[in-house]
Parts: C-alpha cells; sequence; structure tokens
C-alpha cells in the first residue's frame, strides 16, 4: 500500500462509492415498501424477472442496456446511474479531503504520492460513510419519513470499527459518542413529547444521531445537532407555515438536515467553532 498513489486510490474509491450507491438504490425503493433487502434477489420490478450480475454493475450495467431492461425492454430511470455516479464522487470526495486536510494543501504532487498515514484512512473511511449515508437518508426520510437501520445502526457499527484505526476517534470516544448523542437526543425529544403531548422526535434520528456519534465523537455529534436544528429553522422559516404531512400530522423530517449537517461539521467543525468563538468573545 505505501507505494499505490493517491490518484489509484480516489479510482477505487469512486467504483466503491458507486456500489454503495446501487444498493441504496435498493434501499430506496424496497424498505418504503417493505420488501426485504435480501430475498428475492434483484429483479426487474415489471416483469419480475431475476436481473444477471452483468447487468446490476453500477453505471455500466445502465450504460450497456442502454436504459432498458434486458428482459422485457421497458426503460430504466435514469435516477438510478446519477445516483450510482454521485455516491462515486462522494467516495472520491472522502479519501481527498482527508488527503488534502492531512497535506495541509493541494498539488499535482499530492496525486502521485502514496497514502499511508493511519490518521488519513480513519478520516477518509468515517467521511465516506457521512456523505454516502445522507442520500438514503434524504430520499427515503423525506418521503417516507422513515431512515434506514442500515444507515443509522450501521453508523454505530462502522464508526465503532474505525475507531480502532490510530489516529481518529479512540474505541472509548466512540463509545461515548453513540450513547451520550443518541441519548441525549432520546431525552430531549421524550421531554419534547412530554410538553407538547405529541410525538416531537422519532426514534430514528436517535439512533442516526447515535451513529454520528460513534464516527465523530460526543462534540461532534452536538455540533451536529446545533447545526442541524440551525438548518432546519433556516429551510423552515420562509415558508411562514409548516407545511402538513400526508397523513396532517404535521411532522418535518429530521434526518436530512442531520445527514446534511454530519459531513460539514466532521470536516469543518473545528474552524467553525474557532469563528464563532472569535466573533463571540473577540480575539
Amino acid at each position: 500500500m505505501e507505494e499505490i498513489p493517491l490518484w489509484y486510490w480516489l479510482l477505487v474509491f469512486f467504483a466503491l462509492g458507486a456500489c454503495v450507491g446501487s444498493f441504496y438504490n435498493v434501499i430506496v425503493y424496497r424498505m418504503p415498501r417493505g420488501i426485504s433487502l435480501i430475498n428475492p434477489p434483484s429483479h426487474c420490478p415489471l416483469c419480475k424477472k431475476h436481473i444477471p450480475i452483468r447487468y446490476n454493475l453500477p453505471i455500466v450495467g445502465w450504460l450497456w442496456l442502454r436504459g432498458k431492461s434486458a428482459c422485457c425492454h421497458q426503460p430504466i430511470s435514469i435516477i438510478y446511474p446519477i445516483g450510482e455516479a454521485l455516491c462515486g464522487l462522494l467516495g472520491v470526495l472522502a479519501l481527498f479531503s482527508a488527503a488534502a486536510m492531512s497535506a495541509g494543501s493541494v498539488s499535482l504532487e499530492l496525486f502521485r504520492a502514496p497514502v499511508v498515514e493511519p490518521a488519513v484512512w480513519a478520516f477518509a473511511l468515517s467521511m465516506f460513510w457521512l456523505l454516502l449515508g445522507a442520500y438514503p437518508v434524504c430520499a427515503v426520510d423525506c418521503k417516507y419519513k422513515l431512515i434506514p437501520d442500515s444507515i443509522s445502526v450501521g453508523g454505530i457499527v462502522a464508526g465503532l470499527l474505525i475507531s480502532f484505526i490510530p489516529g481518529g476517534v479512540t474505541p472509548l470516544q466512540s463509545l461515548l459518542g453513540a450513547a451520550v448523542a443518541g441519548g441525549g437526543l432520546y431525552l430531549m425529544g421524550w421531554t419534547a413529547t412530554k410538553l407538547l403531548k405529541k410525538d416531537a422526535m422519532g426514534f430514528g434520528d436517535v439512533k442516526l444521531l447515535a451513529g454520528y456519534g460513534a464516527l465523530m465523537g460526543v462534540t461532534g455529534a452536538v455540533e451536529t445537532l446545533i447545526v442541524a436544528a440551525l438548518l432546519g429553522i433556516i429551510v423552515m422559516v420562509p415558508y411562514g407555515k409548516l407545511r402538513k404531512s400526508d397523513d396532517g400530522s404535521g411532522q418535518i423530517p429530521f434526518g436530512p438536515f442531520l445527514a446534511v449537517a454530519a459531513p460539514l461539521m466532521y470536516l469543518w467543525g473545528e474552524q467553525l467553532f474557532n469563528l464563532y468563538v472569535t466573533f463571540v468573545f473577540g480575539e
């Protein structure tokens, strides 16, 4: 690995991101419909025929079939390859941002240099999860008011595993982050529910923030919660009144705001906090 340059790993992360994006397309389609993510295997939603692996290759499969299914020749939405390509680019961004922050600058030499520092890999893998997880969270939660457990609970597992890579969040910090972030948001939601006498926070949001806590630690999760709340206010206030959901409950999904805030705070949280302190307290 010490001899493999960054540009090669960027291609690898693009391929990995596209593959993850393909799986996320499955989540976005199946989860709201109550269909297992594993069984039945990939099949055409129209004629129900099994889709061979060669046609399931991210981006390539859609181009190979020229945007039509091989079995019944019906159009395949271009949203699928776009989502896969976007996730591929987010995978590239995850590794590139980690390498650029470690190097302190961006140059042609950066692309030729190998990635050897464990801290860079820890940052890149965490950023990879945070960036790519935003896609299914936003797509599913906005429409169905659901957050996939594969992203929320999966984030807790991923954070704990990544924490064993030296240079990033330690295992203890990861455990505390998950417990404090998830437990704190649950307590806030429970209190608000009692005061308002209606559900104020979904448990999916609690699990999602717990996953971010495992990936970012307590401080990062708290910063994410604060920024997500501010983003929610900025987005909703101009509309004057909250739009009613389909069931008339008036609930606004909070997951997308968390999903957008998390990678921003993981990347620039410290700088934004220092800027805030300087603005409030001066030099």
